[in-house]
């Protein structure tokens, strides 16, 4: 009779076994991350991975300790795997808008471009992520992709007032000025309340004034005709 080694012998883990796992290492992590202990946490994420290396929620936290450690090649796989998971993986278009806002905060707009231009060809149809793609556009000085981007998110949830502020915010940055004063009076319109749409409506209408106050010097200047010396 052939002996049974205790790899054989040991029955392997179902998927739903080995999610619990993962679900179970993570909550740890997160535990352990609130008491204070970073090693203990990192460790805990770890096994978390290795019960179940598709664990989206596991991956976008490893993912941000591989960047805050200075191991960017390492963050950036991890959060690049994201695009590949199952469509049908559990909040995935939140835990990649997730990975691209922690990009955003350390202003690694590079990465967030990229990971957001993936995004978006992944999930056309999510506001979140073409709204993510325009800010790290625009703060990359990239105005002609930035625009774009925001009007398609506001074109998905036009009644969005965030939206709306921001699409004015990407205009005034692209010097777009007219269009940027409309739409923000707009975002102001929605919720009188926000404080960013107004202060933005104000650097908006402040910049149109000094535009009209320089072409109003330049053409008084042209009508008085270049000095003479005497």
């Amino acid at each position: 009779m052939k002996r049974k080694t205790p790899e054989s012998s040991t029955p392997k883990a179902t998927r739903g076994e080995r999610q619990f796992y993962a679900e179970a290492a993570y909550a740890d992590s997160i535990f352990r991350e609130a008491q204070g202990d970073s090693a203990g946490s990192i460790a805990a994420l770890k096994r978390s991975l290795e019960a179940m290396p598709t664990y989206a929620p596991a991956i976008l936290s490893m993912g941000s300790v591989e960047y805050q450690a200075g191991r960017i090649a390492e963050g950036r796989e991890l959060f690049q795997s994201l695009l590949s998971l199952p469509k049908n993986t559990t909040d995935i278009c939140e835990i990649i808008d997730e990975a691209g806002t922690f990009l955003t905060r350390i202003k690694a707009y590079e990465d967030g471009m990229a990971l957001y231009r993936m995004a978006v060809k992944r999930y056309p149809d999510v506001a979140a992520l073409r709204q993510g793609l325009g800010y790290c556009a625009s703060n990359a000085g990239l105005h002609e992709e930035a625009v774009p981007a925001n009007q398609r998110a506001l074109e998905l949830k036009p009644e969005d007032q965030k939206l709306v502020n921001d699409l004015g915010w990407t205009l005034f940055q692209a010097g777009r000025l007219v269009q940027a004063r409309e739409t923000l009076e707009r975002a102001v319109s929605m919720d009188p309340s926000d404080a960013l749409a107004r202060e933005n409506l104000r650097f908006c209408m402040r910049k149109i004034a000094r535009r009209k106050i320089g072409k109003d010097r330049n053409s008084q200047a042209a009508r008085r005709g270049p000095r003479t010396v005497r």
